[in-house]
């Protein structure tokens, strides 16, 4: 897994720019996340990269290798990408999001070509003719990962940020503390949301046409998923009765934002392939792909001023579920001016808070990993 707490991963950032990751493992089996941070020589390009396994073992494999692949792909590129438009970043990263994707299939064959062994199973129909993974039992290999990449470039004239993500590990960008002009928004959000409460969501699937489609729904307890309301009426709007009275509907929040808990689920009638998962895009999750889920990646760009203070933060929903933005932003800046822009002190006394957060929230049982990557970006001085 790739590690950002080794010494030698990487030389120290010397200029005006710092970065910083790390991880807590929550109370599931396995840790299911992985960090990627990366910065080039000169320190023009800065990388930051989360990936949020599901699937137990499967997931802590395709956010493993996802990881990975980012720090090769960056590393190989980082020149090149400098001069890059919008246009080229944007085919780049669908494609090198796809690679990723046919990567984690790949390691899903080996883990499955080993079980097989053994258990003294035949090895020779893991892969059906829809690419799907499955066990000898005939059902799916379930697992995949989200993935949040935010590349900052560096340039002497010019900083921005380029953001590419499948699924729901959000990515912010924050004015720093000592920023200029404090009566701006505090936060900006440069990933997009894939979840199944995204009306963009319901409609790329829904123009899709497919026989079988992922179904929106609420997460109602004590009724079986496929039966749970769904989240919109014909035509992508959200149905109002829910809206307006969640929480007398019977819905429960999945955060502290007081989100409704949302899924998109295989409707009654599908048999081996069957699948509840809380977003629409994500890497793996093979099974699912047939019935509307993607691989391809959100892509945008933002540019920063350069005489301003930014953090950029990156973070699993180990994180964001814990949190208001707002109060995530304040709490990081204060962080940072309380150990006096020590990145590393205030990346590790953020995601301690957060986890203790997470533990009073859902339980000390129940609580997520979590996975926070950090860039300060200080202003350039005249």
């Amino acid at each position: 897994m790739t590690d950002p707490n080794r010494e030698d991963r990487l030389r120290p950032l010397n200029g005006n720019i710092t970065a910083s990751a790390h991880q807590l493992k929550g109370a599931k089996a396995y840790q299911e996340d992985a960090i990627c941070v990366f910065w080039s020589d000169d320190e023009t390009v800065v990388v930051a990269a989360v990936y949020d396994g599901h699937g137990g073992i499967n997931g802590r494999v395709a956010s493993t290798c996802c990881a990975n692949l980012t720090r090769e792909f960056f590393e190989a590129m980082w020149r090149d990408l400098r001069e890059w438009d919008d246009e080229m970043w944007i085919q780049q990263m669908r494609d090198f999001f796809s690679r990723m994707h046919e990567s984690v299939r790949e390691e899903f064959v080996k883990l499955e070509q080993a079980r097989r062994v053994l258990s003294g199973q035949p090895t020779d129909n893991i892969v059906d003719e829809n690419g799907i993974v499955r066990k000898h039992t005939g059902f799916p290999v379930h697992g995949g990962t989200t993935g949040s990449i935010v590349c900052f470039l560096n340039l002497p004239n010019r900083r921005r940020t380029i953001c590419a993500n499948v699924g729901d590990s959000d990515c912010l960008l924050l004015r720093g503390a000592n920023s200029r002009n404090k009566s701006r928004q505090r936060y900006k959000h440069l990933s997009v949301d894939h979840g199944p409460d995204s009306p963009d969501e319901y409609m790329r699937i829904d123009a899709l046409q497919l026989e079988t489609s992922l179904m929106f729904v609420y997460d109602k307890q004590g009724v079986k998923k496929h039966e749970c309301p769904k989240v919109f009426l014909p035509g992508g709007i959200k149905d109002p009765d829910y809206v307006k009275d969640p929480w007398g509907k019977g819905l429960r929040p999945t955060n502290v934002r007081y989100d409704p808990g949302v899924y998109a689920v295989t409707p009654i009638g599908v048999g081996e392939d069957t699948t509840c998962i809380a977003m629409t895009r994500s890497l793996g999750d093979l099974y699912a792909h047939q019935f509307g889920m993607t691989a391809e990646p959100s892509v945008t760009f933002e540019e920063l001023e350069m005489d301003q203070e930014y953090i950029i933060t990156v973070g699993s929903d180990g994180i964001w579920d814990c949190w208001k933005f707002s109060d995530f932003a304040d709490f990081l800046n204060g962080c940072v001016a309380k150990f006096e822009n020590e990145l590393n002190t205030a990346c590790e006394a953020v995601l301690n808070h957060t986890v203790a957060r997470a533990k009073a929230c859902f339980g000390s049982k129940s609580y997520d990993d979590a996975s926070l990557a950090l860039i300060q970006i200080k202003p350039v001085q005249s």
